[in-house]
């Protein structure tokens, strides 16, 4: 077995292991409110992840006093202050909108219009120096007309309020990811990871219990799908992503990834009945596609040709 099929094995897994998120979520809206689901699977997840990433700290020196200068040590401990707030609010802020999204659309509908995320990042890096081509600009503007298919049917008072929210969702996650990317090196990643879980975890249970006022014994009837989204669409998700993307490259990977949709909506149907119309499943497909389109970078693949 190559290591390139491990690769692929791996990130077709994590599309499946994420697809299958959305339907925890959904469950999750029916036994406590959304914000309240979301604040404590962070949390949750911060938690599994910490052990993991405290055995990362020991053995690369990332913040050892007898590893490092006093300068680098404060330079590293003010971007990872930046980094948990900034990647933090903006976690928080996608998930959460999300979660809400989920109160009135289906599983596979909140995957694709949450797969947009993919086709916002690269505009939303022009805010730290990127370049953005006339490819991304198309693709957005594709992507958009998939939504209007997928969430308007015929007029803005036919939405519902979550295709705005999910639409928010995707946005945020673009956000999420440019700022990730302005302060990820190869030394960071997990702590970065974890410290943003637990910052979108924190806040938003405070929000959480603020706006809806939780009960214990709604945490309690919780439990199972709250075990379920944490160790399966993040922990296990999170690790197959690691492994298989050291054995793909980089478009490979993201064209899996974005089969996370796809999956939400077929999970969607098997375990939620959830069945989209001919209508949804164009503006679906469409969506797909500008995601697709995307990620192709077409001057590598005539070169792998000419290979």
């Amino acid at each position: 077995m190559s290591d390139k099929f491990k690769g692929n094995t791996a990130l077709l897994l994590t599309a499946i292991v994420w697809g299958t998120g959305f339907i925890a979520q959904k469950l999750g809206n029916e036994v406590m409110p959304p914000m309240t689901f979301n604040a404590v699977r962070q949390i949750m997840a911060a938690l599994v992840l910490c052990p993991i990433m405290m055995v990362g700290l020991r053995k690369s020196n990332y913040l050892s006093r007898a590893k490092n200068s006093e300068d680098t040590l404060a330079f590293r401990k003010s971007k990872l202050i930046k980094a948990c707030v900034l990647c933090g609010a903006f976690l928080m802020l996608g998930t959460m909108t999300q979660q809400i999204g989920l109160l009135t659309v289906s599983a596979g509908k909140s995957g694709f219009i949450s797969g947009m995320y993919i086709v916002f990042t690269p505009i939303l890096s022009v805010a730290i120096g990127r370049k953005v081509n006339g490819k991304t600009f198309l693709c957005v503007a594709i992507a958009m007309v998939g939504f209007a298919l997928l969430s308007l049917r015929g007029g803005l008072g036919n939405t519902t309020p979550g295709d705005w929210w999910t639409l928010v969702s995707a946005v945020a996650f673009g956000a999420q990811i440019t700022a990730v990317n302005a302060f990820v090196d190869r030394e960071n990643d997990l702590i970065i990871s974890v410290l943003q879980m637990a910052f979108a975890g924190v806040v938003g249970l405070i929000i959480a219990i603020i706006v809806e006022h939780p009960s214990l014994s709604q945490l309690g009837a919780g439990i199972p799908v709250l075990l379920y989204a944490t160790f399966l669409p993040t922990a296990t998700g999170y690790t197959l992503q690691i492994v298989g993307q050291k054995y793909t490259d980089a478009t490979t990977a993201a064209l899996l990834m974005s089969l996370e949709s796809v999956f939400a909506a077929i999970f969607g149907a098997i375990f939620l009945s959830e069945f989209m119309t001919p209508m949804e499943i164009l503006g679906s497909a469409v969506i797909f596609v500008a995601v697709v389109v995307d990620q192709i970078d077409v001057g590598d693949l005539l070169k792998r040709r000419k290979q």
